[in-house]
């Protein structure tokens, strides 16, 4: 499955829309932010809540945040490692551990378990102008797979704000 995210949308705004490659409108994502990432929602268009991010206070130098779904269910955790030039994550979906490879900068990465890649992100040029390509290689929870890609590449991008 292919998603696109209109590349002026997801650096400059809190929230903005994700689309399918005919530019069709899927999925809405909002957040709230406060030093970085502090939670971040993913509703349908008819503003039902599919998964919802947040932060959770701890003194470490890893920050922690975990993935519920419409319930109010745990389906993720997220771990990020504070105050290196290039973090760390760790994601955890049930059993799985999910590997981070690629580069957070450059907003071009890839999260994969043993068997796969299941989810990746690249910026690209399209006939209806730049976007971010996301594309979702999970047989169960795919929208799930969706929502961490871009978890991910907020909390770098809200890192970078905070930074400047």
């Amino acid at each position: 499955m292919k998603f696109y995210i209109k590349l002026k949308h997801f650096a400059q705004y809190r929230s903005f829309k994700i689309r399918d490659e005919h530019q069709g409108e899927l999925y809405e994502i909002s957040g709230t932010f406060k030093r970085g990432m502090k939670s971040l929602v993913m509703e349908d268009m008819n503003n039902q809540v599919i998964y919802t991010i947040e932060r959770k206070f701890n003194l470490s130098r890893v920050r922690h945040y975990v993935v519920t779904d419409e319930v109010g269910k745990e389906a993720a955790t997220v771990a990020r490692s504070r105050f290196t030039s290039n973090p760390v994550y760790t994601v955890h979906v049930g059993d799985h551990v999910l590997t981070f490879e690629g580069d957070v900068k450059k907003h071009a990465f890839t999260l994969h378990d043993q068997e796969e890649a299941r989810v990746s992100i690249e910026q690209g040029t399209f006939e209806f102008g730049e976007a971010y390509e996301i594309t979702v290689n999970a047989p169960s929870r795919p929208l799930l797979y969706l929502f961490l890609a871009i978890a991910i590449d907020q909390m770098n991008h809200e890192r970078e704000k905070v930074k400047g």
